[in-house]
Order: structure tokens, then sequence, then C-alpha cells
């Protein structure tokens, strides 16, 4: 036990570099070029689905295994636990929308399946608020200002660049403002998270981390703005983030 009396936790070892992040890039680029490639089919599932499927799942799987390996440990094993609940949330989710669009037939938004999408996020941010706060107990009242301060804009900016627009559906932005809210949220912690470890063994992962939570923020406020227009469709680069 350390003099701070805290356990002693084994950490996970990063062991990522930037040949990962082009490998991400590359898988990405891959994603995107079959989404268009590939016809849409209406009320039909693309290969690109199940694949997009699949990955949800395997990284649940994973994140159980990290918590399985950690699971005596009072940070790792609670925070990776609630991040394996979020992907399982949103892959769940995402197997209800295909099923109402393959098999009901039915527009899947909005949808039961949008309350496993939400669910994610306070896992998500349950998972990031876990780590941060073992290593970082005080928080300053500057630090509070810019977690808050980042959420505040980014809703502020889907709703300036919403209504400067004409045909805008008032139900969809008030429907698709907390998923933004909230997945802002997550971006603050990530980038909060980002600074703490910034010095440490897990700079690395947190900083993908960050980067991966930045992108599917950018993404999530994308599709709500373009489901408030009725512009979304499976082949939009929003997708792939």
């Amino acid at each position: 036990m350390s003099n701070s009396g805290r356990e002693i936790t084994t950490e996970p070892k990063s062991g990522l570099n930037y040949k990962v992040l082009l490998v991400i890039a590359g898988l990405a680029v891959i994603y995107q070029t079959f989404n268009y490639i590939l016809p849409e089919k209406e009320g039909e599932l693309s290969p690109i689905d199940y694949v997009f499927t699949i990955s949800i799942v395997t990284c649940a799987i994973a994140s159980f295994i990290v918590t399985k390996r950690y699971g005596r440990s009072a940070v790792f094993g609670q925070a990776y636990l609630a991040l394996g609940i979020a992907f399982t949330a949103y892959a769940i989710g995402d197997i209800i929308y295909n099923f109402q669009t393959t098999v009901l037939k039915i527009d899947p938004y909005p949808s039961i399946a949008d309350i496993f999408f939400f669910a994610q996020y306070p896992f998500i941010i349950f998972h990031l608020i876990r780590n941060i706060k073992y290593f970082k107990r005080k928080i300053t009242r500057r630090t509070i200002n810019w977690l808050a301060a980042i959420p505040i804009t980014l809703v502020l900016l889907y709703s300036y660049f919403t209504f400067q627009q004409d045909g805008y559906s008032l139900f969809d932005y008030y429907y698709g403002l907390p998923f933004v809210a909230a997945s802002a949220t997550s971006l603050s912690f990530a980038i909060l998270g980002t600074q703490v470890f910034r010095q440490s063994a897990l700079a690395t992962v947190w900083s993908l981390l960050a980067v991966g939570i930045f992108l599917n923020t950018f993404g999530d406020i994308n599709y709500y703005y373009l489901e408030i227009f009725g512009l979304y469709t499976r082949t939009h680069f929003v997708n792939v983030l």
C-alpha cells in the first residue's frame, strides 16, 4: 500500500503509438468506401451494417475481459465494467434499430432503441470519472468551468446552426438535445483525463480515447442535426465516426 493509503493497482500498459492511429484511420477509410460502394436498399441491411454491429459487440467483449482481469481493482474493474455495459447498450440499440428497419419495416427514429443508445453515455461518463477521480482527487474551479463550457458551447452551436436554417423540425431538435449534451459532456471528461494522465504510462491510451470520443461527439451532433432536416442516410460520413 502506498503512503497515501491507496491500494496498489496494476495499470494496463498502453503499448500504443501513432501506427495505431494510422491503422484506425485506414480501417475507417475502408469502411466508408464500402459504405458508398454497396447499394443502399430500403428495408435491407448491407454487409457494412453487420460489420458495424460486430465491431461494437467486440468492444463490449474486450471491455468485459479487461474487467475480469482487473476485477479486484477499485479503479479499472469498475471502470471497464461500466464501459462494457456502455458498448452492450449501444449494441442492443443497434440491433433493435436494424430489426425495426428490416423486419418491422418502420422508420426507427424516434425509436425504443434510442433508450439504449442514450444509456451508453452515463456509463461512458462513469468510466471516465472513475479513472480520473482516483488519480486526481481535487478539481479546481477553473477546471469545473471549462468542463461545463465545452458541452454548453457545443449545445449552443447545435442550436445556432439548427435555427439558422429553414424547414427544421422542432420536435427532432429537442429530441436530439439530450444526446448532444450527454455526448459533449463525455468529451469534456475525456479531455480532462488526457490532462491528468499526460505524464503517465496511460498518456497514449487516454489520448486515443479522447480522439475517439471527440470523433464520436462530432458524429453524434451531426447525426441529430441531419435528423432535424431529414437528411440522414446510411452512406453519410457520420456513420464512420
